[in-house]
């Protein structure tokens, strides 16, 4: 009996790597963070210019930003450029739209965003960056995204406009919860 405890073990271990492999092959992806809610998405190429709104999986640029992410555990390991996870978040502005950062938060054309506030410390009481109060006008090819529905998201308030090129899709929730 005690021979089979392993046996089992390993094979469960091995059909668990099996099932994420095709999971992810199929574009599905765990969402554990609190920035969207949790569960499992589906991430599919986007299909033509990317609107205002949609939620999408995308890879920050390798640089200092992204090594603070991994560094804080903002992000884990991953398979984007950099080493570390895509982020998902919706878009929140396109080209041409007028961001306006203030103390209260973020307005994209005159509309300020839910819980888009940015602050000066993470959770960990560690020091933030956050982009200064102004005006910014998103260049084609990039956009912002801020997601509303936690304050304390990793996004745009920090590291401004990404480009589109860094999208890896948009994603659609599967089976989510809040």
């Amino acid at each position: 009996m005690t021979r089979r405890l392993p046996i089992a073990l390993a094979l469960g271990v091995t059909l668990t790597g099996l099932a994420l492999l095709g999971a992810g092959a199929a574009g599905l992806r765990v969402n554990a963070t609190a920035s969207m809610p949790r569960g499992l998405w589906r991430v599919a190429p986007a299909a033509g210019p990317i609107p205002r709104g949609a939620i999408v999986s995308l890879c920050l640029p390798p640089g200092p930003l992204l090594r603070l992410a991994l560094r804080r555990g903002y992000l884990d390991a991953g398979r984007c450029p950099g080493g570390a996870e895509p982020l998902l978040k919706p878009v929140a502005a396109i080209a041409g739209d007028v961001v306006r950062i203030t103390a209260a938060g973020i307005a994209v054309n005159g509309a300020l965003l839910p819980n888009s506030a940015a602050r000066k410390q993470d959770s960990a009481a560690r020091p933030l960056s956050p982009l200064p109060p102004g005006t910014y006008r998103v260049a084609p090819g990039a956009v912002w995204v801020v997601s509303s529905y936690a304050g304390k998201s990793f996004d745009s308030r920090y590291f401004g406009a990404v480009p589109v090129s860094a999208v890896r899709g948009t994603a659609q929730p599967v089976w989510v919860f809040p």
